[in-house]
């Protein structure tokens, strides 16, 4: 073993507190140390945030984190932070000052790791600094971002090999899926030359993948999770059905949670608290539940609806398993569901007229006059806008998105901005040089400015609860007083939300005059129609579903003998399993999810029929979903 070799295996020991590698990790950090381009196509669980922040590490100067969402920026720096390890990360919902210190801190030394949105890396403010800094490595994660036939194309993604001017250092693409065309998209747009390349194939020797029809969800929900399943996600396609399958399963007195965007940030932090202290809890949660999670003992991931495209369900699959243990991975689905998706193409992608309306409601809303503007964050409540409108939520999102992806406006992730405030200098001073000023609005106001510094430069983060306390007011006069100063001019008070933020682009167009490039939105429009027929087709295969996974990600596989058609075809005889059916039974009186739970998941089509068989010839006798010999 090299020196270089066994400093790579101390570090890893010294801060992970590993002794070896996996998949193909010490070749990737080996690569990247030695300067090459590399792009690394690793599955879920594989430990991709390793592969940049071990090298990271060994280099001397600052690695600079490309990453699409804010929330697990925040997550992988409190990670590095808890190893000791100096991070910080510059997004949406700070002030101008708050990013100052930071990207100050960057250039002085004081952060090995900077975590950074695409969209941040065109800013002014970002490139004036970039160039002081000393900057060893980038890392892109979430590369497939960068490609139209990517399933969560980034605009902003597409401009980041513009900073490889500025630092000739390696770049390190990370994805967790990517089929050969997005794969070559990746390399040529973030010009990654000569590269090396690492693509692991998407196969998982331990998933058992598998779909059942059903009319009644509610019943195979109930069904498969079973007294003895540990460790749990069901994934729905809205926040109402999520909502609804969690109800479901609470009143059959199951521990279950569950997690969307439309929550409160304490209330998402506490289900997720909730399921990771209990190993017999189940999640129920909408897409926006995944990134971050890292639960290695996932037994069943469960699709209440169709996923939107393949690439989605093996990301969202993969979170099952990773400890290498046999999981289930199930698909339900109706003669509904075929139908709700094409009703999706619509609300996906909504016509030009629609896009444009949106776009004028917006500027409406912010008062943004049509020319040039200074790029300007309001804070957005999708709701509220919604329902001022009469608009389709998920309709008006997805128009959003396609106005970011044409880089019209900036839609950042919902999370919680904090509170801000800004004073006018001259205004303040005139007003505590007024007589008719009240004491307590004067000691109020003198106290803000002792707590807080710079309040006549920039917005300034404060806290109403820590003013609170130190004025010995209640919270809600304290909120009261900042608004009365916002309304009279004295400041601009910004209260705390949890949502999302949209600024427009350089340029605030006339709606009429919207310049969409109109082939381009009809191409991934119809990639996104090809999404939807690649599950189609992979739900109705009767053939090996982790072969029909690998070849979509153009890799072979043999069978792989687990999976639902697998195991019809390689293990279900009918006479075994009527077999072992009567000699459980024989035992004692089972619930039908009880009985399930004893056979393998593939195995359901057939029981169905079984039981159905011996429940005709009298053999057992079926009353409220107990079954028992006749």
């Amino acid at each position: 073993m090299s020196s270089s070799d066994s400093s790579i295996y101390t570090t890893l020991k010294s801060y992970w507190g590993y002794d070896s590698f996996r998949f193909d990790q010490e070749e990737i950090i080996s690569g990247v140390i030695a300067g090459h381009d590399t792009l690394a196509v690793l599955p879920t669980g594989a430990g991709k945030s390793l592969c940049y922040q071990l090298p990271g590490l060994m280099f001397d100067g600052l690695t600079l984190v490309v990453s699409p969402l804010i929330a697990l920026m925040k997550d992988q720096i409190a990670g590095l932070r808890d190893k000791g390890i100096k991070a910080n990360g510059v997004y949406s919902g700070q002030t101008k000052r708050t990013q100052d210190i930071i990207l100050d801190n960057a250039i002085y030394g004081q952060e090995k790791f900077l975590f950074v949105s695409p969209e941040r890396t065109q800013s002014h403010l970002f490139r004036t600094r970039f160039q002081k800094m000393n900057v060893s490595l980038v890392a892109v994660d979430e590369a497939h971002c960068i490609s139209e036939w990517g399933h969560d194309f980034r605009p902003e993604y597409r401009l980041l090999s513009e900073i490889r001017e500025i630092h000739k250092v390696p770049f390190l693409a990370l994805t967790a899926t990517a089929t050969p065309k997005v794969i070559k998209d990746i390399i040529a747009n973030l010009k990654l030359d000569p590269v090396k390349k690492y693509i692991s194939s998407p196969t998982r020797p331990n998933l058992s993948y598998n779909v059942v029809y059903t009319e009644n969800k509610s019943t195979q929900v109930s069904d498969l999770t079973h007294e003895t399943l540990r460790n749990c996600i069901i994934y729905a396609n809205t926040r109402k059905a999520c909502e609804s399958v969690t109800r479901m399963l609470i009143a059959q007195s199951k521990k279950a949670t569950f997690y969307h965007g439309g929550m409160e940030k304490k209330d998402r932090e506490s289900a997720v608290k909730n399921w990771n202290k209990d190993p017999a809890n189940i999640m129920v949660a909408t897409k926006a539940f995944g990134m971050g999670i890292d639960k290695p003992d996932v037994r069943m991931v469960l699709h209440y609806d169709l996923p939107l495209s393949l690439e989605a369900y093996v990301q969202e699959a993969g979170r099952a398993g990773r400890d290498g243990q046999h999981s289930d991975v199930i698909v339900l689905y109706n003669r509904t569901d075929i139908n709700k998706q094409s009703k999706k193409v619509e609300e996906n992608y909504p016509e030009y007229d629609y896009i444009k309306d949106i776009y004028a409601k917006l500027a409406v809303s912010f008062e943004v006059a049509a020319g040039r503007t200074d790029i300007e964050f309001y804070s957005f409540n999708l709701p509220q806008f919604a329902q001022k409108y009469n608009l389709k939520k998920i309709k008006l999102f997805n128009a959003l998105k396609i106005l970011h992806q044409e880089e019209l406006i900036f839609l950042s992730d919902a999370i919680l901005h904090p509170s801000l405030l800004k004073l006018d200098e001259q205004a303040t001073k005139s007003l505590l040089k007024n007589p008719s000023l009240s004491p307590s609005m004067k000691d109020f106001l003198l106290l803000i400015l002792r707590m807080y510094e710079n309040l006549f430069l920039d917005k300034i983060v404060i806290d109403e609860k820590q003013i609170a306390q130190h004025f010995s007011k209640p919270i809600g006069k304290v909120k009261d007083g900042l608004k009365w100063l916002d309304r009279n001019g004295i400041g601009n008070y910004k209260p705390a939300f949890d949502g999302h933020t949209i600024a427009f682009g350089e340029f605030r167009y006339r709606s009429e005059e919207l310049p969409m490039n109109l082939d381009a939105y009809q191409a991934r429009k119809s990639k996104f129609m090809a999404d939807l027929e690649s599950i189609h087709d992979y739900m109705a295969t009767d053939t090996c579903r982790q072969r029909v996974i690998s070849a979509y990600f153009g890799f072979e596989t043999e069978d792989c003998k687990i999976c639902d058609n697998c195991i019809h075809k390689y293990e279900s005889e009918p006479h075994e399993l009527r077999k072992g059916v009567f000699d459980l039974l024989n035992k004692r009186e089972l619930t039908i999810s009880q009985l399930f739970g004893k056979f393998k998941v593939g195995n359901r089509k057939t029981l169905e029929l079984i039981l159905a068989e011996m429940e005709q010839e009298r053999e057992i006798n079926i009353r409220n979903s107990i079954i028992r010999l006749s």
